[in-house]
C-alpha cells in the first residue's frame, strides 16, 4: 500500500477583544481627559490650527513665487522698490495680461498698497494688454471709483489696487519712476520684422488690350468666328 500524504491543518488564532477593545478604551479614556482638562485640550487644539494655516499660507506663497526667464529683473525690481516698504508676495503668477503674452511679472505689497509689475517683450504688446485689462467691466468700475489704477511706462505695465477706499496714486508714480532707472533686458521673442511689400505686377500691355478689344469687335461684325476669336485671344493673352 502506498503511503498517504500527511494532512497539514493551519489553525488561526484570534486575537479576541483585546486588540479592537484597548483601541477603544484608548480613545474613551483621551476623550475623558480631554474633556476633564479642556483648559489644558483647548490651546493645543488651537496651537494644531494655527500651525495648519500658517503651512497652507507658506505653500501658496511657495506656489505663487514660481521660477520664470526675467527673475534676474524682477529682484532686481524688488531690491529697488523695498526702499518704498514694498515686499514681495508673488512672482510669474501666469502666461498673459490682458490677453496678451508677458515677458514676466512680480507683485509687490505694504500696508493698504499692492502692485504687479508686469514686463512685455515691446511697447506695442504693453499697451495692447492695457487696453485688454480696460475692457473688461469690471476693472473699468474699480478705475472709475479709484481703487484700480493702471500705468504703462515703455514695455511695462503697472497695476495698482488700494486696500481701502482708493488707491495711493502718488506711491505708485513712485513706483513707475523707480522701476524706469532700471535697464529693460532684451526681449524674449524679438519682434518679427514687418514684410517689404511685394513689388507691384506690371501694367498690361495697351497694345495688347488693343488687339482684343479690335478681335471683340470682329467677332460682334462676324468676320471672325467663335473658335477663331478664342484662338487669337489666348495667342494676345500668353504675351502678358
Amino acid at each position: 500500500m502506498s503511503q498517504q500524504e500527511p494532512i497539514r491543518v493551519v489553525v488561526e488564532k484570534k486575537g479576541g477583544c483585546l486588540s479592537g477593545c484597548g483601541t477603544t478604551l484608548a480613545v474613551m479614556v483621551l476623550l475623558g481627559l480631554t474633556i476633564q482638562y479642556w483648559y489644558v485640550a483647548l490651546p493645543i487644539v488651537a496651537i494644531v490650527i494655527v500651525a495648519a494655516i500658517s503651512n497652507s499660507k507658506a505653500q501658496r506663497k511657495k506656489a505663487a513665487h514660481k521660477p520664470g526667464p526675467r527673475d534676474p529683473w524682477l529682484n532686481e525690481v524688488a531690491v529697488a522698490l523695498a526702499d518704498l516698504g514694498l515686499k514681495e508676495i508673488a512672482r510669474n503668477t501666469g502666461a498673459q495680461l490682458g490677453g496678451t503674452p508677458i515677458d514676466g511679472d512680480i507683485g509687490l505689497q505694504a500696508q493698504r498698497f499692492l502692485v504687479y509689475v508686469t514686463l512685455f517683450s515691446d511697447q506695442r504688446l504693453a499697451r495692447q494688454a492695457e487696453l485688454g485689462l480696460q475692457a473688461k467691466p469690471e476693472v473699468r468700475d474699480a478705475i472709475a471709483k479709484g481703487a484700480t489704477a493702471i500705468r504703462t511706462a515703455n514695455r511695462v505695465v503697472f497695476v495698482a489696487n488700494g486696500r481701502g477706499p482708493v488707491v495711493d496714486e502718488f506711491r505708485l508714480d513712485e513706483v513707475v519712476r523707480i522701476v524706469g532707472r532700471l535697464a529693460v533686458p532684451p526681449p524674449l521673442q524679438p519682434a518679427l520684422a514687418t514684410p517689404r511689400p511685394s513689388a507691384a505686377a506690371p501694367p498690361p500691355d495697351p497694345d495688347v488690350l488693343e488687339q482684343l478689344r479690335k478681335l471683340g469687335d470682329l467677332r460682334t461684325t462676324g468676320v471672325l468666328t467663335d473658335a477663331e476669336f478664342e484662338a487669337k485671344k489666348a495667342e494676345l493673352l500668353g504675351r502678358l
